[in-house]
């Protein structure tokens, strides 16, 4: 008659971990397995941006590709932990394997379709040689220039970026560039690859700073911005720049102030903060801005994040300030004479809601005004800080045809 705790010490022998490396391996192996879960987590739910959100968006929506070094370590660790006969974790490395692989060519073959869709020819080549990339940066002294001095004495600067082109023949386009950070962080330059790409097109381009909260400057930030595009159309000689070709380009909260300045231009409840002149802009890039402020507040998965910085730089909520709130909102602002924009906005976006790129599309439309819209499925808010990836390449093939036709 067999023994009843035979197949109770067959099991024993095959998936409890014997021995300090199996017991090392089958821990390695569920915490590998527990991070890939908070990512996959974030990644299919919009779990708020300064929480897990944040975790997910950085290391699997925004770098998709990279999610499978996370296959290539469970593979090469499940295949010790079998020569170990640490047979549980290697189950549970086999597992991570197959998720991560999923993970990360799921959204890779979406974005690759929606490019296909977009008549854009992506390269994983060059998503490759940016891997490591990351496209951030500080103010470049070098370039730094005083556009004006607000009435609270603070200075205002700008960094130039020159195309390197010659100071004569034709008059040559600007692009101004407005830095994101949620109305109370960043910086100018601080997106140095676009100032540089777009340099590559002939675009001299202006990277402006703008004073931020503390206090409420809900005037300010596009009274500065509006004060910088007055100085660079005063200074366009300087530049051998075309005055009547200035574009407006922002991401994130400068999306909404690059719209915001070129929609509202002379708008007398918007004013510039130094004494210009309102300048006609030609074109407007924004990159998944807001463009509703009162409907962001309360429909954003971050709402936390929105809601704070929201009520730093207006001064309070939708409830206490609702005409500021219109009055910053792009939406409000459009008419036939609005430039020609184009949008680009992550489909999982879980800051700054696809809603807020759609009712922008509907409300253009509406009016007649000359512009397209780009959703870009599996990704989130910042997108373009991986410069290789395939999201960012669609973004630069059209931004180009654009300002070609701009």
């Amino acid at each position: 008659m067999s023994n009843p705790f035979d197949s109770l010490e067959s099991f024993e022998n095959g998936w409890v971990p014997r021995g300090f490396w199996a017991w090392l391996l089958t821990l390695a192996a569920c915490l590998l397995a527990l991070i890939v879960a908070v990512l996959a987590y974030g990644m299919v739910l919009p779990v708020r941006f300064d929480g897990l959100g944040g975790f997910a968006a950085t290391y699997a929506l925004l770098y998709p590709l990279h999610v499978l070094l996370f296959t290539g370590v469970g593979a090469v660790t499940a295949y010790i932990a079998l020569r170990c006969r640490a047979r549980f974790a290697a189950w549970v490395l086999g597992l991570v394997s197959i998720l991560t692989i999923i993970m990360a060519l799921i959204p890779t073959f979406a974005i690759r379709e929606r490019a296909s869709e977009f008549n854009v020819p992506v390269s994983l080549g060059n998503y490759l040689a940016n891997a490591g990339h990351r496209n951030d940066g500080l103010p470049q002294s070098e370039r730094s220039v005083v556009y004006g001095t607000a009435k609270d004495g603070t200075k205002l600067e700008l960094d130039v970026w020159r195309s390197g082109l010659p100071n004569t023949g034709p008059l040559r386009p600007a692009v101004v560039f407005v830095h994101g950070g949620g109305w109370v962080l960043g910086n100018r330059s601080g997106r140095p690859e676009w100032n540089r790409w777009l340099n590559q097109l002939g675009y001299e381009v202006f990277d402006v700073e703008y004073r931020m909260p503390p206090p409420v400057r809900w005037q300010d930030e596009i009274g500065d911005v509006k004060a910088a595009v007055g100085w660079v159309a005063a200074h366009a000689a300087d530049y051998n720049v075309d005055p009547a070709r200035i574009t407006m380009m922002g991401k994130s909260a400068g999306g909404n102030l690059a719209l915001l300045a070129a929609y509202s231009m002379g708008d007398p409840q918007l004013p510039p903060s130094t004494d210009v002149a309102p300048v006609a802009i030609r074109s407007v890039v924004d990159l998944y801005g807001p463009t509703e402020m009162a409907m962001l507040y309360s429909s954003s998965a971050s709402r936390h994040f929105v809601q704070t910085v929201e009520k730093k730089y207006i001064g309070g909520t939708p409830e206490e300030f609702p005409e500021r709130y219109r009055v910053l909102s792009p939406l409000y602002h459009i008419s036939a004479q609005t430039p020609p924009t184009i949008t680009f906005h992550g489909a999982s976006d879980r800051v700054v809601p696809l809603d807020q790129a759609t009712v922008l599309d509907q409300a253009l439309s509406k009016a007649e005004v000359a512009h397209e819209t780009y959703i870009l499925p599996g990704n989130d808010h910042g997108f373009d800080v991986n410069w290789g990836g395939f999201e960012t390449q669609i973004a630069r093939a059209k931004i180009e045809d654009f300002l070609h036709r701009h």
